[in-house]
């Protein structure tokens, strides 16, 4: 008998479930049975896509693009063996307005459509009874309505899991997919402790006077959820107007106002374009080019700095793509391919510079380090940086809606979506120097974000709308600070005064409210888990270092096994998810 626990059952869970049905549907060694300890306290498999949440909340890929079952079809296809789009139609869900119900009046989903959060929660549930419902007769699926508070090494190096009941389980093997476990302090914002969490949305949104002005730190995916929930939730429509929306309050909305470090908006998902991750054929970015960066080449691992090794090559494969769609749209296909073929040979004999410039007369320049860092120019006053954002978004949106993905400039930013996987290869498990990673998870991360992790280009177009109608504003510029309200006297510590650092002609307020618009990364010094608190606190697993510095991720061999105190890796035990940002990436 083969005994597994895989502790938590959310998307990460539900995946590594996946693995072991598959794996033994593929063909189990003769007379092996395997028995699966599920230990998930909540509803098996929708983790944090609950059901429960308001359908304006909506996941941030196509839903043609999810799917748990890795295989496009095989002879003996599961039942369960079908992605979102597919599951969502089987269904019968559809559009009725802005919500997704089993109505057949409503408008039929599509492969593009981004679909809410709820129906992601709905599907995995259903994709984990699929699992337990299609296992071989030689998989014993066994559900511990509980959470599991350690893990116990026993003198036959079997894992004894003890479970918050206190009843206890002997396995071979633990697989640990804990989820976005929250750390002691909270998950408070380093900023200020009084910021508000942004999930549930449900406490804030029915709790806040509409007299209120909120400041939403963040400008990327949570703190548009948060905006969505302030508008949206409060009763604000969105309405078709002309080529976008216009937006109409409810009155019941707060005034609204977001901020940022890099005061810059997050850039909107094509509309119709499509992920070419295993298709592409890259010109620059070449298997052998990330090798020889990495020195895998040479046999030995070498410190790579993103900023001047690893980012001059995506660089120059956008302004690859860049150019090619330039060339495909004054002409044809084949005078892409001339100019790609034109760009890798220069590339290869040192003249790429002389290349582009030739390129440039004929189509107009391309800069990919203003694309990947954005333009910043000096601001002179709010009205003039509250201008600046409404026109990035309107000109991003303008690349965004283009037809079939081919905007030359949504084409260019797909590079580091194309090249997600080899990126990690160069950057995770130590493969920076320490400033090099140190810059990279304090600010180069974040600019990849921006580009690739984006919104649906509805979220952009709400808010435009919502700047419009004067909901929303953006008044305080890049990296604003953040301190008490004026007058100690204010009984209300959650008060705040925000104040400008980047613009020439100062801008200060005081909000009621500040809510917090980004997720604390988990930590294993400190955190909030029974679990992980007590294997980091006995040493079984320790935090991820450069050297002597600390970096909070949990510290992991390249099989995912976390490392204990004393460097030996725990190989019975597996870790996965966002706990291993950091290590990973």
């Amino acid at each position: 008998m083969l005994r597994i626990a895989i502790v938590g059952l959310g998307p990460w869970g539900i995946c590594a479930l996946e693995r072991v049905v598959t794996g033994a549907r593929h063909g189990l060694r003769p007379g092996l049975e395997v028995e699966v300890h599920v230990i998930e306290p909540g509803t098996p498999g929708s983790g944090v896509y609950d059901v429960t949440q308001p359908d304006y909340l909506l996941m941030n890929n196509a839903c043609s693009q999810i799917s748990l079952y890795p295989y496009a079809s095989e002879a003996d296809q599961p039942g369960y063996g079908i992605g979102l789009y597919e599951w969502a139609v089987g269904q019968g869900y559809r559009w009725v307005g802005d919500v997704c119900a089993v109505d057949r009046s409503g408008r039929p989903i599509e492969p593009h459509h981004f679909l809410p959060r709820r129906l992601m929660g709905e599907y995995l549930q259903w994709f984990y009874l699929g699992l337990v419902a299609g296992a071989p007769p030689a998989v014993h699926i066994v559900l511990h309505a509980t959470m599991a508070v350690d893990l116990l090494e026993r003198p036959d190096r079997s894992e004894e899991v003890c479970l918050a009941t206190g009843k206890t389980v002997i396995v071979d093997h633990v697989i640990v997919t804990s989820g976005h476990t929250a750390n002691q302090d909270d998950g408070h914002g380093a900023l200020d402790p009084h910021q508000l969490s942004p999930y549930p949305v449900t406490p804030y949104v029915k709790s806040l006077p509409s007299e209120a002005t909120v400041a939403v730190a963040g400008m990327g995916l949570v703190a548009l959820d948060v905006v969505t929930a302030l508008s949206v939730g409060r009763g604000g429509r969105f309405i078709e107007h002309g080529n976008g929306l216009r937006y109409q309050p409810s009155g019941q909305e707060p005034m609204i106002q977001m901020f940022s470090r890099s005061g810059l908006p997050y850039t909107a998902k094509s509309v119709t374009g499509t992920d070419l991750t295993g298709v592409y054929e890259p010109a620059i970015c070449t298997p052998q080019a990330f090798d020889q960066l990495s020195g895998r080449l040479d046999g030995a691992r070498r410190l790579v700095d993103v900023r001047t090794e690893l980012l001059p090559l995506l660089f120059a494969e956008m302004c690859v793509r860049y150019y090619v769609q330039m060339a495909v749209r004054a002409g044809t296909k084949v005078e892409g391919t001339a100019v790609r073929e034109r760009l890798r040979t220069a590339w290869r004999q040192g003249r790429f510079r002389d290349e582009l410039a030739v390129l440039a007369e004929r189509f107009g320049p391309f800069d990919a380090e203003s694309v990947f860092f954005g333009h910043q120019p000096r601001y002179d006053s709010s009205d003039d940086y509250q201008r600046a954002v409404y026109d990035m978004l309107t000109a991003d949106l303008r690349e965004a809606e283009v037809p079939d993905g081919a905007s030359p400039v949504k084409s260019a930013t797909e590079v580091f979506r194309i090249f997600r996987d080899a990126t990690r290869s160069v950057v995770e498990y130590g493969g920076l120097s320490l400033d090099s990673y140190l810059d990279f998870n304090a600010d180069i991360r974040s600019r990849i974000n921006r580009l690739v992790a984006g919104p649906p280009a509805l979220r952009s177009r709400q808010l435009v709308a919502l700047m419009d109608a004067g909901v929303l504003k953006v008044p305080y510029g890049p990296a604003p600070s953040l301190g008490p309200a004026l007058g100690q006297e204010d009984p209300d510590p959650a008060r705040a005064r925000i104040s400008s650092t980047a613009l020439h002609n100062g801008h200060a307020a005081d909000v009621d409210v500040v809510i917090r618009g980004h997720l604390d990364e988990p930590r294993i010094d400190g955190s909030a888990s029974v679990l992980l608190s007590h294997l980091y606190d006995r040493g079984r697993v320790s935090q991820f270092r450069y050297g002597a510095v600390n970096v909070g991720s949990v510290d992991l061999t390249a099989d995912a096994h976390p490392i204990d105190i004393d460097g030996r890796p725990q190989t019975r035990i597996w870790m996965f998810g966002v706990l291993t940002e950091g290590v990973r990436h």
